[in-house]
């Protein structure tokens, strides 16, 4: 008994140290992607790009509990010509609107295609001291980009990852309003852990949402071994060393380690509240297009599955669902020409039942209409 006490002792002084280092020491303090990478005698070449494609608004949480915060610095980009069809495109965690890069170049000839970094993520501001990340908060903030920022009347919504519930929880609040303020004409959901039961989260996940754990992890996380995680776990191509240093370079603005602990406790939000916003997926009058990659270990093939089985195949509004045999969970990344095949010809009203791909071909294996 005296053993374990005294483990306990220890284990609760390592992770006062690692709290009181994330307080003391100064980190990065850049308002903007420009200063951080004027900063820079070699900044990434991708992410500088990304940086200087986009601009910043103000916004201010909803969230009682965040009061006390100033109005945060959100980064945003939208390319292409503002009078083709409108998308608007969620990232997912730990990364940011970037992952997203891929998949801009090849829609923003015929697409007017806008993404943004909510709050902890990207370039957008990361704020400490008990501020609460919230999916509900994203997705009012996602709501006033649309009406207020971007200015879209229509657009196809895509999302990814934790964006995936991000847009499920705008969906509630597109549903709520008796007169809309704009439309979603299509709802193209991608790989991601959207019913928790069947997701397979890795160690260092749990880790990080474990209260003891994961202050301490993020005290001390930098981007360098964030962005090499990821690429050795969750993509199927293999990325070049420039796209690594690119994502790491992103992940370090204002010290964005520092909040993994915070941003990853969108699955405890996530868990309660899923089957309301799957709910709401089922009541949607809005077409929906399941898209996953089916070398995902983390959101593996079950999850769409399920989803499908249980909320879109015998709902009313029409929904199809689409494998990828040979991409893994960033399948923007892997083939985002694929990718953006399928939106293209889904938008158009045509989907064949395959597609091909570099790798291998996208197969439609569900519609219900």
């Amino acid at each position: 008994m005296k053993r374990i006490v005294l483990v306990l002792i220890a284990l609760a002084l390592i992770l006062i140290i690692g709290i009181a280092f994330v307080a003391m020491r100064p980190g990065d303090q850049s308002q903007s992607c420009m200063e951080y990478y004027a900063g820079m005698d070699d900044p990434p070449a991708a992410a500088l790009a990304w940086c200087q494609a986009g601009e910043y608004f103000s916004w201010e949480s909803t969230l009682p509990v965040n009061e006390g915060f100033d109005a945060l610095n959100i980064f945003h980009t939208c390319q292409g010509n503002p009078e083709d069809p409108a998308i608007l495109l969620i990232h997912g965690y730990p990364t940011m609107s970037f992952d997203y890069a891929p998949l801009f170049d090849e829609l923003k000839d015929d697409f007017y295609v806008c993404a943004l970094d909510t709050p902890g993520y990207g370039f957008s501001d990361k704020p400490l001291g008990g501020y609460d990340y919230s999916i509900d908060d994203d997705a009012r903030l996602v709501d006033e980009f649309i009406r207020e920022i971007a200015g879209l009347d229509e657009f196809a919504l895509l999302t990814h990852d934790k964006g995936d519930s991000v847009g499920l929880a705008l969906l509630q609040i597109y549903q709520a309003y008796d007169e809309k303020p704009y439309r979603i004409n299509h709802h193209f959901i991608t790989n991601g852990n959207i019913y928790l039961p069947l997701a397979q989260l890795t160690n260092s996940q749990k880790a990080l949402l474990n209260p003891l754990s994961g202050p301490l992890i993020s005290a001390f996380l930098s981007g360098a071994p964030l962005a090499e995680g990821l690429a050795n776990l969750t993509f199927a191509t293999t990325l070049l060393q420039s796209e690594i240093d690119a994502y790491a370079s992103i992940f370090d603005y204002q010290d964005g380690g520092r909040v993994q602990h915070e941003i990853i406790e969108y699955l405890n939000e996530r868990a309660e509240n899923e089957v309301g916003w799957l709910e709401t997926l089922e009541r949607s009058e809005i077409p929906t297009t399941l898209i996953w990659g089916e070398l995902d270990a983390i959101a593996p093939v079950a999850v769409p599955d399920y989803v499908w089985a249980s909320y879109l195949e015998d709902r009313e509004a029409p929904a199809d669902y689409w494998r990828i045999p040979c991409v893994d969970h960033y399948l923007q990344v892997d083939d985002p020409k694929l990718i953006a095949d399928i939106v293209r010809v889904t938008l158009e009203g045509s989907p064949p039942a395959e597609m091909e791909g570099q790798a291998c071909r996208a197969v439609q294996i569900q519609a219900n209409q």
